[in-house]
């Protein structure tokens, strides 16, 4: 009985728990609530979708020992269409930085969950 199809197997495995934390709304830190925010960007395990701009993935890598992942993809406006690289590093805070724009990412849970400032407070000067 041959056992590199279970090598595979495990592969596939780790790589799919890897990609798990990818695949959610982000929008810009600090940023306003997704609700109404024109830098959300989600992915998916085929796609990633922003603000006038759809992408598919032609290719995902992941860097061994790393929190990293290189998405390759064919990317439309309706009106060309482009091939991008993007690479997303996950950092703490279910952060993401996203490069080469170089923007950090934030969950859109996070934002929605994140207490809005009181207006009614006056801020020390």
């Amino acid at each position: 009985m041959s056992t590199s199809g279970q090598g595979w197997c495990r592969k596939a495995s780790a790589l799919f728990l890897f990609l798990i934390p990818w695949k959610d709304s982000f929008a810009a830190e600090g940023s306003s609530p997704c609700d109404n925010n024109d830098s959300i960007v989600t992915f998916t395990d085929k796609a990633v979708e922003m603000w006038e701009v759809g992408c598919t993935l032609d290719k995902v890598q992941k860097i061994n020992r790393l929190d990293v992942v290189i998405l390759d993809m064919s990317c439309t406006d309706g009106e060309s269409t482009d091939e991008r690289r993007e690479l997303l590093l996950k950092l703490e805070d279910s952060k993401v930085l996203r490069y080469p724009q170089y923007e950090v990412l934030q969950r859109c849970s996070e934002l929605r969950a994140q207490p809005s400032p009181d207006p009614n407070v006056a801020t020390p000067r």
